[in-house]
């Protein structure tokens, strides 16, 4: 019996509710409008950042395999200090070595680049793109697909020859009309044969993960090195092996070859594709939490105002609130009320945040390419929130209508 009537104070109140808003149209649609901007703001920022996390991980997992990568520094690391600068280059004499006595890597490829260069073909000019010197094994490491021609050789590579595979975007702005198979371009003052040309790459940068060409690295040395360029090795992990036991494997590799004592520390660096993500997650974890700082003033305002409202209401309906405890209603049924009304008024502007937040995600997905997702657990979360935001601002003027005097009330509505 007990949870029927509770039942029956809960609908009846409910029902109080939507009749004192409806009747106070404007007060609540600028309530409901301040609150459903917060949640909008919200919505908005966690629906692009889910969208992101998944962009992300699927990009850095769409190889189906692990690359770690063998590097001077940790460029993921900040804060080098004078030892760290004046660490050895990575060769290709390393690369070479992980091949042989690596067990747990299937391909080990070097590669060099630095600067950006600008490709042109007799009047045509690429945009800034990164010329990168590497080994025949950088198409597996990277997992790369040809839209046409080859890969250049371990002969070519020997000979340094001056053969270039375009990625899909200069490929795009030097012959957007004709075959680049066997044109020639020029990169600086060398002239070079293109041999291929790789399919379109979708990733989150968009042209930026496509703004690249490969030469063979001994063609790279001889004719764009600058002494700061970056050196490294990418390495692949054979089936079933962990990217712990690999890291392991190259470890033990480079100190035997750099002849590291075992008191001695690194003088290399070790990185992975799961290190990236990682790295990403915690510069987006901050930002999300400042953007939902940000946003969470506007909920704060609309609570600000729900309270101010239940405030007016409560002196409005003082004769109402008496004449009810006269005829048997309790305190808590009185709190219940104005509870019940607080969080209805806030809930309805919590639906409507929500629909106006994924309705701008998709939006902004549409007109920037950013990705966007949606997600039932933050969707349940915002409108609890949203709930919780007018209860908790609607506690003090439903406990103030909860303690008035019943006769005093009473005299008060025949004032």
């Amino acid at each position: 019996m007990s949870n029927q009537r509770g039942k029956g104070v809960i609908q009846e109140n409910l029902t109080i509710a939507f009749e004192i808003l409806w009747q106070h149209k404007l007060r609540s649609a600028l309530i409901i409008l301040g609150v459903g901007i917060g949640v909008a703001a919200l919505m908005g920022m966690v629906s692009i950042l889910l969208g992101l996390g998944e962009k992300i991980q699927h990009d850095i997992h769409s190889s189906e395999q692990t690359v770690v990568q063998l590097e001077k520094f940790d460029f993921m690391v900040g804060g080098f200090d004078e030892a760290m600068l004046h660490r050895k280059d990575i060769t290709e004499d390393d690369s070479k070595a992980l091949r042989s006595d690596c067990p747990t890597l299937e391909h080990t490829a070097y590669l060099v680049n630095g600067q950006p260069h600008a490709l042109h073909a007799g009047s045509e000019k690429s945009r800034m793109i990164s010329v990168i010197g590497g080994e025949p094994s950088l198409f597996y490491a990277w997992n790369l697909d040809l839209e046409g021609g080859r890969m250049f050789t371990d002969e070519e590579v020997l000979h340094r020859a001056k053969v270039i595979v375009l990625g899909s975007s200069p490929r795009r702005d030097l012959f957007p009309a004709l075959d680049p198979i066997g044109k020639k371009i020029r990169v600086e003052n060398d002239e070079y044969t293109v041999i291929g040309a790789f399919v379109e790459r979708k990733t989150l940068f968009g042209a930026l993960g496509e703004n690249f060409a490969l030469i063979p690295y001994t063609t790279y040395m001889a004719t764009l090195w600058k002494q700061y360029d970056n050196r490294q090795v990418l390495a692949t992990l054979r089936p079933g092996v962990i990217v712990e036991a690999a890291k392991d494997d190259i470890t033990r590799v480079m100190r035997i070859r750099r002849h590291l004592k075992a008191n001695q520390e690194n003088d290399f660096a070790l990185t992975s594709s799961d290190a990236a993500l990682e790295l990403i997650q915690r510069i987006t974890g901050p930002i999300a939490g400042v953007l939902a700082a940000i946003s969470s003033i506007a909920l704060i305002v609309g609570g600000i105002g729900v309270m101010n409202m239940m405030l007016v209401s409560v002196t409005e309906r003082t004769g109402e609130i008496g004449i009810r405890k006269a005829v048997g209603a309790t305190r808590q049924d009185i709190l219940w009320q104005f509870l019940i009304e607080a969080g209805a008024l806030t809930g309805l502007g919590g639906l409507f945040g929500i629909s106006l937040g994924l309705g701008a995600a998709v939006l902004v997905s549409s007109l920037t390419g950013l990705p966007s997702n949606q997600s039932p657990f933050y969707i349940l979360l915002a409108i609890l929130f949203s709930v919780a935001i007018g209860v908790f601002f609607g506690i003090y003027p439903a406990n103030r209508a909860s303690r008035l005097d019943p006769v005093k009330a009473m005299s008060y509505a025949k004032t």
